[in-house]
C-alpha cells in the first residue's frame, strides 16, 4: 500500500495518519476524483470564463489539501495562480499538467 501511494508522490504516512480508514479514504478519494469540475474546467478555460475557472479551481484545491493529495494541490494551485494574476497565457499548459498528475493519482485510485 505503501508503494502504491508513493508511486504517484503522496505522503502514505501522513495520509495513515490523519486518515486511519484507509477505505474509507480511498472512497472519498475516488468520490473527489468524480468531481465534473476537473473536466468542465477545460471547457472553461478555453470560454475564458476565468471567474468560474478560479471558483472551480478554488474548489478543487482546497479538497486536494485535506486530501493529502499533495501533487494535485500543488498543480491546481498554479492554475489558480494564473488566473488569480491573470497569466492567461500559462493557463493551459497548467491545465495540462494537472491533468497528467490527476490521471496518475486516479489510476491507483482505480476512480
Amino acid at each position: 500500500m505503501r508503494n502504491k501511494y508513493r508511486s504517484c508522490g503522496l505522503d502514505y504516512d501522513l495520509i495513515i495518519e490523519k486518515f486511519p480508514d484507509l477505505n474509507q479514504y480511498e472512497e472519498t478519494v475516488n468520490t473527489y476524483l468524480d468531481d465534473e469540475f476537473f473536466k468542465d474546467l477545460e471547457v472553461m478555460l478555453e470560454n475564458e470564463d476565468y471567474a468560474m475557472a478560479k471558483d472551480a479551481t478554488k474548489g478543487l484545491y482546497i479538497l486536494a489539501s485535506e486530501l493529502c493529495l499533495f501533487p494535485l494541490y500543488e498543480r491546481l494551485l498554479e492554475i489558480y495562480e494564473d488566473l488569480e494574476y491573470e497569466l492567461y497565457k500559462d493557463v493551459m499548459a497548467h491545465y495540462d499538467d494537472m491533468m497528467v498528475t490527476y490521471e496518475k493519482i486516479r489510476g491507483i485510485f482505480n476512480a
